[in-house]
C-alpha cells in the first residue's frame, strides 16, 4: 500500500507543474520565411515523382515437412480508435518471405 501511494504522490508532483501550462496560449511555428527562401529549400520537383521500391528477397531450399498451417482473421473493430497508415501483413504458410513497403507522398499546395 506505502507503494502504491509513494506513487501517485510521485506521479501528482510529476504532472502538477503541466498543469500550468494548460491556461497558456500555444507556441508559434516562428518567423515566416519568404517564398524565395522556401523555393530554395524545397526538395523535389512537383513535375516528376519517381517512387522505386526494390525487393528483392528470395526463399530457396527451403523443405518444410508435416507443417499444419492456420487461419488469419481481422476481426470487426481491429482498427477501431487508429489513425495514420496502417499495413497488415498476414502469413499462413512455411516458407514465406514477406516483404512489404509504403510509400507515402505528400505535396503541399495551394488550395
Amino acid at each position: 500500500m506505502r507503494i502504491f501511494i509513494r506513487a501517485a504522490l510521485w506521479v501528482t508532483a510529476m504532472l502538477s507543474p503541466l498543469a500550468a501550462f494548460a491556461d497558456e496560449p500555444p507556441a508559434t511555428l516562428g518567423t515566416p520565411v519568404s517564398q524565395e527562401t522556401l523555393a530554395d529549400q524545397r526538395g523535389g520537383d512537383e513535375s516528376a515523382v519517381h517512387n522505386n521500391v526494390r525487393i528483392t528477397g528470395e526463399v530457396t531450399d527451403n523443405t518444410a515437412t508435416n507443417v499444419i498451417t492456420g487461419a488469419n482473421n481481422i476481426q470487426d473493430g481491429s482498427f477501431a480508435n487508429s489513425s495514420g497508415i496502417m499495413s497488415v501483413v498476414q502469413n499462413t504458410g512455411a516458407n514465406v518471405l514477406i516483404q512489404s513497403a509504403t510509400i507515402v507522398n505528400v505535396q503541399f499546395s495551394d488550395p
